[in-house]
């Protein structure tokens, strides 16, 4: 089914059924009930002077709109035997004048009556047809009057615009569009001027009809004619929609934005949303932004987060940090502080994003924690916090969505110390390999050259270089590190 115009196309938008059947009725049958007498002279048929006179005299009062006394001067003539002729007259004009006092079902069946007299030319036969089907579509008999008007139709009435616009409606109100279609294509073709009512009856067929093609070019026109009508851009924009043109309804939304047509916030964030959407999240954060300062978008937690997402999307996270902050705070929950952690990480603001990670994991309430505990360590890593990014990573070894990544960070800290320690360790055995070669050349050298300051305790004494006093002492002896026990065997 296509989209409603303005989301509440129906009938009830038009000129009622009741409208449209009274302009009509009252040319046909006041026309032909005025002219009864003239037109029984005209076709050489006669009346008694019983039946004449009084009509002649029902004829005044119905042009001097006294209704009744139409009514109350024809009636006794029905008694009176009058032939087939004068009982077409005596019905048809008393069924004008209960038309004209809103008695439609008398005349209904005043008018029924006259035709089963077979009397009448054909074209005061059509005209009491049409008379008929209107006033059954206006009294909501619909497939009785639809029935009538298309036997008057056949019988060579004429179907100005009104009319079959009139049957259209008639139609519509059971549901008959397939059958009701060639008359609201028929009044929409001929109509002139083409007025606003035409296209939207138009359109309402087309979408029960579910001729959705037709639709779009239907409401282009209109849009095109009544710019300044929402009710049209907007049904164009879900027409659009409905048929996957989104960049179409991207650029009606713009056009609506341009000409001041937007009335509520939604449709201000849709088109910030649809500058997303097609990869220009930039302008959408600026114009939201804008809208937002000037009031017409209320600042609450669906138009920023709205505003936050097209800041991270379009890599703008110093913007996007200060609206995630106040969604943090209004919220107090652990997907906004997560959020609000990943923009601080993007722009190496470490120590914000540590507290954030924190304050995420500490109210929980989002969908894989995992993945935040080792965002956690790695920010601990990069802050040089090997410790606490190993406990960050051992809480989430576990955890299906990060046991990967947290077993592997795990396994690298422990290596990358392990690592440290044996690089240590290699340093001080080969200082002290370097010290032991320094110190044994320079005790061979002092032996040659040793004055009585040289000996201690019967022993020769050497100056040890910086570097080798923690592991030898001045008789070149080690003292500790790497190979001392067996230095001292």
């Amino acid at each position: 089914m296509g989209t409603p115009l303005g989301n509440a196309m129906s009938l009830t938008g038009f000129c009622g059924v009741r409208a449209w059947g009274a302009g009509l009725l009252v040319l046909a049958i006041l026309l032909a009930s005025a002219t009864a007498g003239a037109r029984a002279q005209d076709r050489d048929q006669t009346m008694s002077p019983r039946i004449g006179e009084p009509i002649l005299a029902a004829q005044a009062c119905q042009a001097a709109e006294n209704f009744a006394c139409v009514v109350d001067t024809l009636t006794p003539l029905l008694s009176q035997d009058p032939t087939a002729f004068e009982q077409f007259v005596i019905h048809r004009m008393r069924g004008s004048a209960y038309f004209a006092v809103d008695r439609t079902d008398a005349a209904i069946s005043d008018f029924n009556a006259a035709l089963e007299t077979g009397a009448g030319s054909p074209d005061e036969r059509i005209a009491l047809r049409l008379n008929v089907g209107q006033l059954l579509i206006v009294s909501e008999q619909y497939e009785a009057g639809i029935r009538a008007i298309e036997q008057a139709l056949e019988d060579g009435a004429p179907l100005p615009v009104e009319l079959a616009m009139m049957m259209a409606q008639a139609h519509a109100q059971i549901e008959r569009y397939s059958d009701g279609f060639s008359y609201v294509e028929l009044a929409f073709e001929q109509a002139a001027p083409r007025e606003r009512r035409h296209y939207e009856f138009m359109l309402f067929y087309l979408q029960r009809l579910d001729r959705v093609a037709e639709q779009r070019v239907l409401i282009e026109a209109m849009v095109e004619r009544w710019p300044d009508e929402r009710s049209f851009w907007t049904s164009l924009i879900a027409l659009m929609a409905q048929e996957g043109d989104e960049s179409g309804a991207f650029e009606a939304n713009k056009l609506m934005y341009l000409n001041g047509l937007f009335a509520e916030e939604r449709e201000i964030i849709r088109l910030a949303q649809y500058y997303s959407y097609f990869e220009y999240p930039f302008r959408g954060g600026v114009l939201l932004e804008r809208e937002m300062n000037a009031g017409r978008v209320r600042r609450n937690a669906g138009s920023l987060g709205a505003l936050a997402n097209l800041w991270r999307q379009a890599r703008e996270f110093e913007r996007a940090i200060p609206v995630l902050e106040e969604i943090a705070v209004q919220s107090n929950a652990g997907s906004d502080y997560l959020k609000l952690a990943e923009a601080l990480y993007q722009v190496d603001n470490l120590g914000d994003a540590e507290r954030a990670f924190e304050q995420a994991l500490e109210r929980g309430g989002f969908a894989r924690p995992g993945d935040a505990w080792a965002l956690l360590g790695t920010v601990r890593y990069e802050r040089s916090d090997r410790d606490g990014a190993l406990a960050a990573f051992n809480r989430c070894t576990d955890r299906p969505e990060s046991r990967a990544t947290c077993r592997g960070w795990r396994d690298f800290i422990v290596r990358e110390a392990q690592a440290a320690s044996d690089h240590a360790d290699m340093v001080v055995t080969l200082t002290i390999e370097e010290c032991r070669l320094t110190l044994e050349g320079a005790m061979s050298i002092r032996t040659l050259t040793a004055t009585e300051s040289d000996i201690e305790d019967n022993r020769l004494t050497i100056d040890v270089p910086d570097r080798c006093v923690p592991y030898f002492n001045r008789f070149a002896e080690q003292i500790a590190g790497p190979g001392f026990d067996a230095a001292d065997g």
